[in-house]
This record gives C-alpha cells, structure tokens and sequence, in this order.
C-alpha cells in the first residue's frame, strides 16, 4: 500500500512526499524526504516535527489499539488538511460494535454483532431466540477493533467457542471481543471516496477468503479488484446511504460486505487506505492519489467533484501469499 500511494502521488505535478517509514520494510521510492522509524524512534515526535511542513497529510495505519485515531489527532492538532476520515468517523468505524448499531439505526443491512460478554451470559440464546436460525452456519469471534482477518476465527458451535472464551488468555478482555453469526455467501469490499455524506465508487472488489471447514482462523489472502464490476448499481447505493449515515467519512474508504442473493450485508467500514488500493491504477487506468487529492482539495459542492468519465473497469488480482 505504501509504495503504490507513494508512485500514484509522485506523479502529481506540484506534489512533494514526505514520510516516515520502518527499517525493517526498507527505504521507500518515491519521497522527496524519507524518515527512518526504529524501536527507538519518538515516532510522536518525528510525525508532529513533519506535520508542521505539510499542507496536507494521509494516514494510513490500523485500527488497532487506537493507532488510526491517535494519528488523526495528531493531523487535527497540526492545523493540517486531512485527506483522511474525521476523527468522529475513524473512532466509529474503528469499533465493530459501535459500527453494527449505527448501521443498524441507519436501517442499512449488516451482520448481528454482540460483545463475548453478552454471548456469555447465561440466557443469551433465550434473549435473542429469533438470532438462533442466524448461527446455523457457525459463529465468528474478532478483536472489536480488529484490522483485516487479523484474530478473526470462525467456530462451528455454540459449545466450541464458549470454551475457548472461558479458555483464552483473552477471556479478562471480554468487551474487547464480538461474537457474529457466520454469514455465507461471497465475500466482497467497495473502495470508495466519500466527502460531505456522499460516495463516489471506484472499484468493486470480490475478497479472496480462507476458512476452515471446522474451527480455526479465517484468512485474507487477497482480493480480485473490480471483481464484482457488475455489482457497480447495487454498491453505489449501499455506498451512498453508508456515505449519507456517517458523514464524518472522507477521502479513500473501504467497506468490507459479503453478497448472498440479492441481500448485501456489511461486516465493517475501513476509513482508510486498504490493500485493494494496490491494484487501483492498474484497474481504473487514472491515478487514484490524484483523485483523493482533488477530492480532499475541493470547495465542497455535490457538483465540483467528478470521477473521469473514460475510467475503466479491468479486474487486477492481489494475492497476498506472493
């Protein structure tokens, strides 16, 4: 994600980049200036010397353990234009459980989500006896906050994930976990730009997901971008009411979904770069940096942002295990 976003806006006439990067990742192309980040680093510090010679910034990092939001704050406290998400947004997203009930308030369709906490309790099932159909296809346990696949695992009864619950070293964190109904059907995202309580879709991407026929971890291997190009109708709806129902999105969104029939579910919205930006420029055959940029710079008006007329659709595949 990095090296592409990096390319993309390099060839924006007018544009200098300025990053940090990890050692352990390696110097990256494209930067005008280049700040090495180790285990030593005051990474605080060195993002807050570098806002302070910026016009602009994007963050790009994960949800987890708050990492997304701190950075936003940082932009926010630096008086800099932020191409990214409000901070309003970022913190909602960023937890799965806040995300489930404002999607649910905004009537749009999405994936039952409970803390393990409360599928502990004793009475849950008799609490939420029209849910028990739901979980015929097995259950799902994920960090609330999670990033991608990452501890997300899938069990195939009630009884399996109640003692790994009691089991796991994480069962003193019991807020810090959702428990949600394994939904079948085709695993999918919308990359999207969002400003104002509007979206413009950009790509329409089928995930490439592993899941063990019993109990075990679910994997992201990857993604076919503009997989799903016939979905375009259907995404740009649910893109525009998600875009409507959290105005505080803005610049690059993900939202991951999964299709089964003529239902479209949303599991959650990324308010950031995600790994289907990596095949963007191959896929639309324009500069998608290029396309945040005006967005972000833009005097907001439903009528002065416009996706290129001639952008095209070509499937690209991302395949994470090479």
């Amino acid at each position: 994600m990095r090296d592409a976003l990096l390319s993309d806006f390099s060839e924006i006439t007018g544009v200098e980049i300025l990053t940090t990067y990890d050692v352990r990742v390696g110097l990256p192309k494209h930067a005008n200036v280049a700040v090495p980040m180790d285990d030593s680093s005051n990474a605080s510090e060195v993002w807050q010397t570098l806002l302070q010679i910026c016009d602009v910034a994007l963050v790009i990092a994960p949800e987890s353990d708050g990492v997304l939001s701190k950075l936003s704050q940082l932009v926010d406290s630096a008086c800099v234009k932020n191409l990214g998400s409000m901070l309003h947004a970022v913190d909602l997203s960023s937890n799965k459980y806040k995300t489930y009930h404002a999607l649910k308030n905004a009537h749009i369709l999405t994936i039952p989500t409970y803390t393990a906490r409360e599928f502990l309790q004793p009475d849950f099932f008799n609490q939420h006896r029209s849910l028990n159909e739901s979980f015929n296809h097995g259950y799902v346990i994920k960090p609330v906050d999670g990033a991608g696949c990452v501890g997300t695992i899938y069990f195939v009864d009630a009884t399996a994930l109640q003692s790994w619950l009691c089991e796991s070293p994480q069962s003193t964190q019991l807020d810090r976990l959702i428990v949600q109904p394994y939904q079948p059907g085709t695993p999918a995202s919308i990359s999207m730009l969002c400003k104002g309580g509007a979206a413009w879709v950009l790509s329409c991407n089928q995930q490439l997901i592993e899941k063990h026929a019993l109990n075990g971890p679910i994997q992201y291997k990857g993604c076919l971008v503009n997989g799903l190009s016939l979905q375009l109708d259907a995404f740009t709806k649910l893109a525009q009411t998600i875009a409507a129902a959290i105005r505080d999105l803005n610049g690059y969104v993900g939202v991951d979904v999964i299709i089964n029939g003529n239902h479209i579910y949303v599991v959650e919205i990324n308010p950031r770069i995600t790994t289907s930006y990596i095949g963007l420029r191959e896929s639309l055959k324009c500069n998608p940096a290029k396309l945040i940029l005006d967005l972000g710079l833009c005097e907001w008006s439903s009528s002065t942002f416009r996706l290129p007329e001639n952008m095209a659709v070509n499937m690209v595949e991302i395949n994470l295990n090479e």
